[in-house]
């Protein structure tokens, strides 16, 4: 766990100190890969909104809008409830934001109920060759994907930097993400295939 936290705060401290021409690039690049998302996006994306100098997914998920639902996750302080975002595709630079609407799913139920095919998952940083993803510390997707029966369909891709691309302890509750988005590309973790 010591390394879990020395490591958030070093992601955290440079996602900090990066200059804002390099963040507006990182967003730049993240919404080129709309095209190749496009198939694995094809029943909906449950995305997120980015903040605290998380890499910057709103134009990305404005694109893939265009074709299928995006739907924003907020909390009810356990689980995540998502909301249509429509209209709702801004970062913001502090805190964490809180789309409004009514609920139109709970936890897992995006992909069961609503047929989501692609779910973005922010990450302070990604082992690659595991697939290994580091949160916040509170769970939240964690327990998302470990409700997701046998993930069947359901392309997850963790979110982060290229800086942010290095090996992670595990413990046994964290799930692991398929894929993982950068401002170089999609790239795969493990023996994953994206869904066609």
């Amino acid at each position: 766990m010591q390394d879990k936290y020395r490591i958030r705060d070093q992601v955290r401290r440079g996602r900090r100190e990066e200059s804002p021409a390099a963040h507006a690039r990182r967003a730049e690049a993240l919404r080129g890969a709309a095209d190749v998302m496009r198939i694995p996006a094809r029943g909906g994306t449950a995305g997120f909104q980015p903040t605290n100098h998380e890499p910057d997914v709103a134009a990305l998920l404005r694109e893939l809008a265009q074709r299928a639902p995006v739907y924003l996750p907020r909390t009810d302080g356990t689980r995540l409830e998502w909301v249509d975002g429509a209209g709702q595709l801004q970062a913001i630079p502090r805190g964490i934001p809180r789309p409004h609407g009514a609920t139109l799913a709970v936890g897992a139920d995006i992909a069961t109920e609503l047929g989501v095919t692609l779910i973005l998952v922010p990450a302070l940083a990604v082992d690659p060759g595991t697939g290994a993803r580091l949160g916040y510390g509170a769970g939240f997707y964690d327990r998302l994907l470990a409700a997701l029966p046998g993930r069947a369909g359901v392309a997850v891709v963790g979110v982060c930097r290229d800086a942010d691309l290095i090996p992670l302890p595990v413990a046994d509750h964290d799930e692991p993400v398929d894929w993982v988005l950068t401002e170089s590309g999609l790239t795969r973790c493990g023996p994953s295939e994206l869904p066609v």
